[in-house]
């Protein structure tokens, strides 16, 4: 989908776009910007019926904090019609304030941690070495 220019008076493309076509799965991250403006970006991407992913919306906020991730969510809340999240799925990290954000703004919404980051990294770690133990005895046997 391509738009030229997109005024307050635009019709919601997007949003007819996203109803129409997408999963109802949204994964939620933020990263710390060090260059000349030191601040967090907060994103939203998506998945299409195609497993394609793609940038739903982001947002510059001072600071990595419950406050931001509500209004984030708030403002995507509004734009999506979500309304309390009943039938959607949000997929993040161990982001700060966000857990909390979401129970307040999206109440029935299903929140999951990211496989990679659902557990600390000394845990991950043990876990690939018993595996390469285990493969280790595998092989020998």
């Amino acid at each position: 989908m391509a738009m030229h220019r997109v005024t307050l008076d635009s019709p919601p493309y997007f949003k007819r776009f996203y109803k129409a076509g997408c999963r109802l799965i949204l994964g939620l991250d933020g990263c710390f910007l060090k260059g000349h403006f030191k601040s967090e970006m907060l994103t939203v991407v998506g998945r299409d019926a195609k497993n394609q992913m793609y940038l739903v919306a982001w947002a510059m906020v001072e600071g990595e904090c419950t406050d931001s991730w509500a209004w984030f969510l708030n403002l995507l809340t509004i734009d999506l019609d979500l309304e309390d999240g009943f039938g959607y799925t949000i997929i993040s990290d161990k982001q700060k304030g966000l857990k909390i954000a979401i129970d307040e703004v999206l109440p029935r919404v299903e929140h999951k941690n990211c496989a990679r980051h659902a557990t600390t990294e000394r845990e991950w770690e043990d876990k690939v070495e018993n595996l390469k133990k285990k493969m280790k005895k595998l092989r020998m046997s």
